[in-house]
């Protein structure tokens, strides 16, 4: 095995599903195990792909991660890696990074520190952050490449000014309106940000709709949508827990309150982290900031007028806030 890092810092050259670290059946049987030991990963042998590296060029269609986000912004900058960049270390390139906390959370849950050798193989190729450090100081200045900054806005349709309804419904729309156009924008931002937001907000789009075109209404001293667990999958939002509780802070920040009810103590969570289709459903309320229980309402009319229109294209017109629908 030899050192060939990634544009994120990992180390292909020494990762067990490197086309050349793959070769014999022990080796896949011997992949498949650490995988389940350390990362509660369940791949047989013989479905483990062989990886081409993240250094292989796009035009030789490299296996896997040839839609990194990390990936593509060092291609985009034109730098070896994330360390030869001058926005390094950002945010985008530490999510790609096993961390030391990681690393003792598998030494709790299996009770015992992790021996050296299975450190060597399995989990240090995956710390890039450390091997960025490590490439960072080794850069003369004339090697770290100045970022290209750009921005996310994404195409909304301006709020319509002929709505076929009362003064107070419309405005109880603009609201809406306007919380559909704040989620996720942001200027001077790096290449892979920009992709993180444009996923981000697709998938935050999807809960908003999901909550506001299947979400049962429940009354009381403080109102609420449910939805079922298996309503919200069907809409193939990100169904990693870790992720859709990012999700969750990002609406947080414009008044709009998520939650994740369990319905049962244990297993509503697979062993990765991902939601089960049963055993939990989730809970949305507006805050005085996205509207209140008027623009929470508000929501609901919206999408139902949107779905019996366009059907299956409905959600296209609600991800760029197009409310043409309720002019006269």
């Amino acid at each position: 095995m030899k050192d060939l890092f990634a544009k994120c810092g990992m180390n292909c050259g020494r990762c067990s599903t490197y086309k050349e670290n793959l070769k014999t059946e022990e080796d896949r049987q011997r992949c498949s195990d650490a995988w389940k030991k350390y990362f509660n990963i369940r791949l047989s042998p013989e479905k483990l792909r062989l990886c081409d590296g993240c250094q292989t060029p796009d035009h030789e269609n490299p296996v896997r991660y040839i839609n990194c986000h990390a990936r593509k912004c060092a291609i985009f900058n034109s730098v070896e890696t994330c360390a030869h960049c001058s926005a390094y270390p950002c945010e985008d390139a530490a999510q790609h990074s096993l961390t030391t906390d990681a690393i003792q959370k598998m030494t709790d849950r299996l009770g015992s520190p992790i021996p050296q050798e299975d450190y060597i193989a399995f989990l240090e190729p995956y710390e890039g952050q450390k091997h960025l450090d490590t490439i960072r100081l080794s850069l003369t200045s004339e090697k770290i490449v100045e970022m290209k900054a750009v921005s996310f806005k994404p195409k909304i349709i301006d709020f319509p000014d002929n709505l076929a309804l009362s003064k107070e419904e419309s405005s109880e729309l603009k609201t809406v309106h306007r919380l559909l156009t704040s989620v996720d924008t942001a200027n001077n931002i790096s290449y892979a940000r920009q992709l993180a937001l444009k996923k981000s907000r697709q998938h935050i789009l999807k809960i908003l709709w999901g909550f506001g075109r299947y979400g049962k209404f429940t009354e009381g001293n403080d109102p609420y949508l449910m939805l079922e667990s298996q309503t919200y999958l069907e809409q193939k939002i990100h169904s990693y827990h870790s992720k859709v509780i990012e999700y969750f802070k990002t609406l947080k920040t414009v008044g709009v309150y998520c939650e994740i009810v369990p319905l049962i103590e244990k297993e509503w969570l697979t062993p990765t982290g991902g939601l089960r289709k049963d055993g939990w459903f989730m809970k949305m309320s507006f805050g005085k900031k996205a509207g209140g229980l008027t623009a929470l309402k508000s929501l609901i009319k919206y999408t139902v007028k949107l779905n019996k229109k366009y059907g299956k294209d409905a959600f296209r017109y609600f991800s760029r806030a197009d409310m043409k629908i309720l002019c006269k």
